[in-house]
């Protein structure tokens, strides 16, 4: 007789996904398993065995793969017969929001070969939306999809049940990313310019040639404060903020002509005029020490002041951080990270380098 793995869910002899309690009892139910196709027995009994169970003893079918082909026919069928799918945020620039459809496609193809979508859905007003399903180890097209220049929504239904799969795919946000978008993407800057914004979107390759690249002034995610980098049709892209772009530039170019000078001034200094600098280098290290920390007192947080977070971005330099070498080659105005290597960064690091460092550590 059957095994007992039992689904509430099953597909009937028209392919279509129907619930145990909406089919006769027994083999009269006519149901298969779509993943291995084998014939299903529905059972009405208690709630321990109510639902389909496979009817053969000997199938060989792994019920795990069984269940999560069966979730995955049922999340196609619920997008195709609600025509509707709740859609995550696109980088906070655009809201979450329902989508409704007027027509959805399932298990289509798209143009070529290479393109096989699990669903294809149309907006009433012909915007097309391509749906991807998956599982944390799905398996692969033959050839990789290419859906550039697409809107293109992947769903994960790894934490999903055949009971919770309807409300997570139309009312909830959560495991789901705009894998491309690309409606979103041409209305990024007219979004910011009906907020009297004016950005400028940045191919992230231009950006790399930017004199701000690690200190970049473009806008910020908002989750957790850093460049904000968005991915659309293979390529990644800042926001960049012209006007403030300019002033940091004018900023930046200031402080190494004041750094070159003050190291051409030290090259011209006595050893005791040399000593007095350094003296003074740190009296002035220890008064800003005992200003923090006067300051943590008064907040009662001294740790969460001690937090590098807790230091804006832009008044962090590396001489704050605890890796900066000030002992080894000074004269130069540079910071000297200790861990230059494994943070990615030229040994004689710029000190504004700290504004944009993931390992910054304040001492």
């Amino acid at each position: 007789m059957g095994n007992n793995f039992v689904f509430s869910w099953a597909e009937d002899a028209q392919g279509k996904m129907v619930h145990v309690d909406d089919v006769p009892r027994g083999l009269a139910c006519g149901c298969v398993c779509p993943c291995c196709h084998e014939k299903l027995l529905a059972r009405h009994g208690d709630v321990k065995e109510h639902g389909f169970a496979h009817h053969s003893d000997n199938r060989g079918a792994n019920l795990n793969i069984c269940y999560m082909v069966i979730l995955y026919k049922l999340a196609e069928q619920i997008i195709q017969t609600r025509k509707k799918i709740h859609a995550p945020s696109y980088y906070g620039i655009f809201k979450e929001k329902d989508i409704e459809f007027v027509d959805v496609k399932i298990d289509g193809r798209y143009e070529r070969e290479d393109k096989q979508p699990d669903v294809i859905a149309t907006t009433k007003d012909n915007q097309q939306y391509i749906i991807e399903l998956t599982f944390d180890y799905k398996v692969q097209h033959k050839q990789a999809p290419d859906y550039k220049n697409l809107n293109c929504l992947e769903i994960n239904l790894s934490n999903q049940t055949l009971e919770s799969v309807e409300k997570f795919l139309l009312e909830e946000n959560t495991d789901r990313i705009w894998f491309n978008n690309q409606e979103y993407f041409d209305s990024i800057e007219p979004r910011y310019e009906m907020a009297n914004k004016r950005i400028e979107v940045k191919n992230e390759d231009e950006c790399k040639m930017c004199e701000l690249y690690y200190s970049c002034v473009g806008v910020r995610a908002k989750e957790n404060g850093s460049i904000l980098v968005i991915e659309n049709s293979g390529k990644r892209y800042r926001i960049c903020k012209p006007e403030q772009y300019d002033v940091a530039v004018e900023e930046r170019r200031n402080r190494l002509k004041e750094a070159e000078e003050r190291r051409n001034a030290f090259n011209q200094d006595s050893s005791y005029s040399m000593y007095k600098r350094r003296y003074r280098e740190f009296s002035d290290a220890t008064e800003e020490s005992t200003r923090l920390r006067e300051k943590q007192k008064q907040t009662g947080d001294l740790q969460a002041q001690l937090d590098a977070s807790r230091i804006p971005p832009s008044e962090r330099t590396c001489f704050m951080c605890k890796r900066n070498l000030t002992w080894w080659k000074s004269n130069d105005g540079m910071a000297h990270c200790g861990a230059y290597y494994s943070m990615g960064v030229h040994q004689k690091t710029p000190p504004d380098s700290a504004q944009t460092c993931n390992g910054f550590e304040p001492k």
